[in-house]
């Protein structure tokens, strides 16, 4: 059976990026937003989807049936970094700058990703704590906080912010790491109201924590490099 809400999922998280991210120079990303990214897309996805199975049912990896029922799971961070990879991997091919280009992107991809969690709404509901006011997902008598809804708009603000670092000038280096942090704070905040068996952190949790602790450790280093030499550029 056709799964509608994945594909409406997938239709939205591939055209609004396309429809409302502003363009960038040529030189950066040349084929377009759409066109740069849907390889990295699918590269992701395989990974991500591959990662979930691993890590869950690595009996399942010889099962080409449990691989593609996408809502059985995806890996988050071994598919998004598999595609920052192949991101990279293609600007080299094309003699451009890596960081660069990913640092453009990172807005396009900030607005994909709140899209996918904003239409949790039409892939069976947008699980939460139970509160007295907010949605009812499907095959739940009582309301729940829609926690999909909060990380989209959370995304979408800081789709805003790393657009306006981008365009003020910061460096890649930062635009990019910037991005990190703030989506691991973002999915590390978010998984401790989703519901999950017992009372430890979720392995999404954790890696969520670890993976904004190494960021921001990496975008400090960076800020100080960056002050140093500009300190040393107004002494010589």
């Amino acid at each position: 059976m056709m799964d509608i809400g994945l594909l409406v999922s997938i239709v939205v998280t591939v055209s609004v990026p396309a429809l409302f991210v502003t363009p960038w120079p040529s030189g950066i990303v040349p084929d377009g937003v759409v066109d740069s990214t849907m390889g990295a897309a699918v590269i992701g996805l395989l990974v991500g989807r591959l990662s979930a199975v691993a890590f869950d049912d690595p009996g399942s990896l010889t099962s080409i049936s449990n691989l593609l029922v996408i809502r059985s799971g995806v890996e988050f961070w071994p598919g998004a970094f598999a595609a920052v990879g192949w991101l990279a991997y293609r600007a080299r091919r094309e003699h451009a700058s890596a960081p660069a280009r990913l640092a453009a992107l990172a807005p396009a991809g900030l607005v994909a990703w709140a899209c996918y969690e904003a239409t949790c709404l039409v892939r069976g509901g947008c699980p939460g704590p139970a509160v007295s006011f907010g949605l009812r997902p499907d095959g739940l008598n009582s309301r729940v906080f829609p926690v999909g809804i909060a990380v989209a708009a959370a995304g979408i603000l800081a789709a805003l912010v790393v657009y306006r670092l981008h365009r003020k000038g910061a460096s890649p280096a930062t635009v990019a790491l910037t991005t990190l942090v703030v989506v691991a704070s973002i999915r590390a905040g978010a998984s401790i109201w989703l519901p999950h068996i017992g009372r430890s952190w979720t392995r999404q949790h954790r890696s969520s924590i670890g993976i904004a602790i190494f960021g921001a450790c990496a975008l400090a280093i960076v800020h100080l490099r960056t002050t140093r030499v500009r300190r040393s550029a107004g002494l010589a």
